[in-house]
């Protein structure tokens, strides 16, 4: 049987910039609770490199980082979503600047601003090359000291608890998760419940993402009743340290701001032959101009190279990058560093307003797991932890406006997943597939260059391993089936938003439809009510979505 944990008025699921945020403008006197699927450290969120995009230059203004953003998101953009969190881009720095942050500053003791990709003027606040641990340390140390915030750890979310409205939609009522240790299955009942996993980069074989990013939250969001949307937009970062039998590393795309140059094999600086912005030009353009040449190449990496800056300006923007490369033999200040594109981050995902609420009452949605419009169909460098800090402020406050009560013990008895679930013995067949086996069919189907026949291919390969891990799944006993069936069904939404664009848009290249069509159009992956108590839940509206 499911051990209680008893109530509280907030659940978030994922301790990194977004889940913090989030935690952090709540009222202190509120019962909170923070679990994470590994410590809270391990988070893309820390491990963030260049910076957060924020207008703070007198000569610079926020027509211009919204024009930079929508010519980035390749005309998918909400550009409501889009003014509105670059707008509040200050804010959020000031926001941040209330506690003891470390961020790079000028001689003149102000903001220094780097530029990146895609940005049209310096508008990236940064600590150095290490932003996202140097801003996620403080804030969790913060979350820490809070006496009403309790903190589980190594804790895998499976389900939303689900109960009925009046008009029989779903309401989030919590999570039932797994310790990932112990395989102990606990309730955690919240009155809202939100949701800060993070991305899906692990699904793919080659990333910069942290081990626990296999896209949870948009699964578990599906199957409690949410659109998914834009998913097939993956974002494969241009710049990732390739070296044999070596882990994936960012190169931060601050490195090409300050003046990094690409060359080829042959020592070509090829980006201008694909774009006139050259290495600034959009992440989207840049990993496919690398794609080309390292195809061209017999797939050996580019080289990066900076230099020609000298290693007291290197040393002084990228110690983090400089210590890495020397830990692999590599010295950038002396000579260029190999890279390729890498799995990095996600631009669609459960659809959301601009308070992160979802289709499911209760349900909350911040970060990479969530699609507010913002990116369209490729994200601009840096707007990502912008993103995190806007959306996660204004989901703490649509929370405190409309607290809902916290659900008793007494009332989980009506919920899904309320009993005790009976070990399913495994029907004799073909050994499940592994993560590997996923990230294999994702990098060889759904990488920077698609086909639709392998798009096809993909889905079906996906759908018949959900089928076959369908009898299994559901044994709470085995956290790493569960895992399983969540990386599946991630997997499965972004082949099946892909499927549906038949264009190349932004990050999305397909071979059979080289052209972008006139029209932007989100891809939608209607919730999954199947799976919510083996019947389907409809709506006055017929659609079964909340307003």
């Amino acid at each position: 049987m499911r051990t209680m944990e008893g109530e509280c008025d907030v659940l978030i699921v994922g301790g990194g910039l977004a889940g913090l945020a989030v935690a952090l403008n709540l009222p202190a006197q509120w019962r909170i609770v923070v679990l994470g699927k590994s410590t809270l450290d391990v988070a893309a969120s820390n491990k963030a490199q260049g910076g957060i995009a924020a207008v703070m230059d007198p000569g610079d203004h926020t027509d211009k980082h919204i024009r930079d953003t929508l010519i980035a998101g390749a005309g998918l953009c909400d550009a409501t979503a889009v003014a509105h969190i670059i707008q509040a881009a200050p804010q959020a720095i000031d926001w941040l600047r209330r506690y003891p942050i470390d961020f790079t500053m000028t001689e003149a003791a102000q903001l220094h601003l780097t530029r990146e990709g895609g940005h049209s003027h310096r508008r990236i606040v940064h600590a150095a090359d290490k932003t996202g641990h140097a801003i996620t340390s403080v804030l969790q140390a913060q979350l820490r000291a809070r006496p009403n915030v309790a903190i589980h750890e190594h804790v895998l979310c499976v389900d939303a608890l689900l109960a009925q409205d009046a008009d029989g939609r779903p309401v989030c009522q919590g999570m039932w998760a797994i310790d990932a240790k112990s395989g102990q299955a606990h309730v955690f009942l919240a009155g809202s419940t939100v949701l800060a996993t993070g991305g899906l980069g692990q699904l793919f074989p080659c990333t910069t993402n942290p081990t626990g990013a296999t896209g949870d939250g948009v699964a578990i969001a599906w199957r409690a009743g949410c659109r998914i949307s834009n998913l097939e937009f993956i974002q494969f970062h241009p710049t990732a340290l390739c070296l044999p039998n070596a882990p994936s590393f960012l190169i931060s795309e601050a490195v090409r701001g300050e003046g990094g140059l690409l060359l080829n094999q042959a020592g070509h600086r090829f980006m201008p032959d694909y774009d006139a912005r050259a290495e600034l030009a959009p992440r989207d353009i840049v990993a496919r101009a690398i794609h080309a040449e390292m195809h061209k190449q017999n797939g050996l990496p580019v080289w990066l190279d900076i230099s020609h800056r000298g290693a007291d300006f290197i040393e002084t923007h990228f110690p983090m990058i400089r210590q890495t490369c020397q830990e692999h033999g590599l010295d950038m200040t002396r000579a260029p560093i190999p890279v390729a594109p890498a799995a990095h981050y996600a631009c669609g995902g459960v659809k959301t307003d601009l308070g992160g609420r979802t289709d499911v009452a209760g349900l909350y949605a911040v970060g990479e797991v969530a699609d507010t419009g913002l990116h369209g169909a490729n994200r601009l460098a840096s707007n990502s932890l912008l993103e995190c800090v806007v959306v996660g402020r204004n989901c703490a406050r649509e929370i405190r406006d409309f607290r809902r009560t916290v659900p008793t013990h007494g009332a989980i008895a009506g919920m899904n997943g309320s009993k005790s679930v009976e070990r399913v013995e495994p029907v004799a067949r073909a050994p499940l597939p592994t993560l590997e086996d996923i990230r294999r069919l994702m990098g060889r189907h759904l990488g920077i260059l698609r086909s639709a026949p392998a798009i096809h291919e993909a889905l079906a390969g996906l759908r018949s391993w959900r089928r076959q891990l369908a009898p299994v799944a559901a044994n709470p006993e085995t956290p790493a089936l569960l895992a399983l069936r969540n990386q599946l069904d991630c997997a499965w939404l972004i082949a099946a938003c892909a499927n549906q664009r038949q264009e190349s848009r932004g990050l999305h290249a397909l071979v059979e439809y080289p052209e972008t069509l006139p029209d932007a159009h989100d891809s939608t992956v209607p919730p999954d009510y199947a799976m919510w108590r083996g019947q389907a839940i409809r709506s006055s509206k017929g659609n079964g979505l909340a307003a």
